[in-house]
């Protein structure tokens, strides 16, 4: 059964029970539907609206000029927010490394994605750039059959990110061994697995990466001062699209499974 991705504000409940019984498919969706997958009336589809509902729906008999596709909701389900939250806060990276993260961690089960501005990364996506990414979200929760779509925030300054802190029950900050010396010159950093298996149960825990050439020294001191744990992923230098999807799948495996 094939899966489309349908917006709260497309799907039509009875005023009088509340219950949602129709569905209109827009935009790319209903593009992909009728002129890619070519469904007919009388199909059954999978539809998510990113929150939480699962529908099964009929497609039912319109007319093919139509710029949307109507659907009868035939089943419905509510699935809860998985627990704990995963915030990733990624330091920008060039060219289009941001869209494997984006497809990467949401097929893990990251909750939201916070790209950062940081001193060595200062690029500034554009609008267009935004929507790539959040079409990029809707096909990998699509793939993976995930009922939410994670949070896709705008870019925010490293120190806008840092003042967020208290609302996290954990915080861990990806570094690697050529900054032993920096953060704790007396004792090795912790594997982030021994972090993770010596910290009770949290609610919220959140993920920084910085992007190529790492957070600066200064940033680094002032995420520690925030009360960021550092936390290395093993002795090898890893590329920044490579540890936020490590640091994602090692967090889930510990904390989700």
């Amino acid at each position: 059964m094939h899966t489309f991705y349908v917006p709260p504000s497309q799907i039509d409940t009875d005023t009088a029970t509340g219950v949602p019984i129709a569905i209109s498919v827009r935009g790319s969706e209903h593009h992909h539907l009728r002129k890619v997958l070519r469904i007919t009336p009388g199909e059954t589809i999978r539809i998510i609206d990113g929150r939480g509902n699962v529908y099964t729906a009929e497609i039912l008999d319109t007319p093919t000029n139509r710029s949307s596709s109507e659907a009868r909701i035939h089943t419905h389900e509510f699935h809860a927010t998985p627990s704990p939250t995963l915030t990733l806060f990624q330091g920008l990276p060039k060219n289009d490394k941001m869209e494997l993260i984006l497809q990467k961690t949401t097929e893990l089960g990251v909750t939201r994605i916070v790209p950062l501005h940081s001193e060595h990364a200062l690029r500034k996506p554009s609008q267009n750039r935004y929507e790539r990414w959040h079409r990029v979200l809707i096909s990998a929760t699509k793939q993976c059959k995930r009922a939410w779509l994670p949070e896709l925030h705008k870019a925010q300054q490293f120190a806008d990110a840092l003042a967020q802190l208290e609302s996290f029950s954990l915080c861990l900050l990806l570094s690697s061994h050529t900054e032993q010396t920096f953060i704790a010159p007396h004792r090795e950093i912790q594997h982030i697995k021994a972090v993770l298996r010596e910290t009770p149960r949290t609610s919220d825990i959140a993920l920084f990466v910085g992007p190529e050439g790492g957070f600066s020294d200064q940033e680094i001191a002032a995420a520690i001062q925030n009360g960021c744990i550092p936390v290395t992923l093993g002795t090898n230098i890893l590329r920044t699209e490579t540890a936020a999807i490590v640091g994602i799948a090692v967090t889930v495996y510990e904390y989700l499974t």
